[in-house]
């Protein structure tokens, strides 16, 4: 099986939810997790502490990237998956899209020999 990193974009903040929202949404993560670490398809992953930094060669930002419409990178998560689609199949029960965010999926390469 291959690695993705799914970079898990926008979505609803914790406050903008009620306290039986958020618990419902805690309960969808647990089941979702618990789903891909019985299958072996959970390789690592967690949720960002808002705000960062960006480094270029023009000079540090105190600022994430932000795509726009897409929203700010709030976590990820690194599965296995034998293909991309396959990756999008396990993506789509991910709580994060009821959230009203967005996944991005990269395949990770392996690090060549140097």
């Amino acid at each position: 099986m291959k690695e993705y990193l799914l970079l898990l974009r926008g979505g609803k903040p914790l406050s903008a939810k009620s306290e039986t929202e958020n618990k419902a949404e805690a309960k969808a993560w647990g089941a979702y997790m618990g789903k891909l670490g019985e299958k072996n398809q959970f390789a690592g992953g967690l949720p960002l502490v808002a705000g960062g930094m960006v480094v270029s060669a023009n000079g540090t930002l105190s600022e994430p990237v932000n795509s726009g419409k897409e929203g700010i990178v709030g976590g990820y998560l690194i599965i296995k998956a034998d293909s991309i689609q396959k990756a999008a199949e396990l993506a789509k029960d991910c709580p994060h899209i009821s959230n009203e965010g967005n996944i991005e999926i990269r395949e990770i390469a392996p690090m060549p020999a140097m």
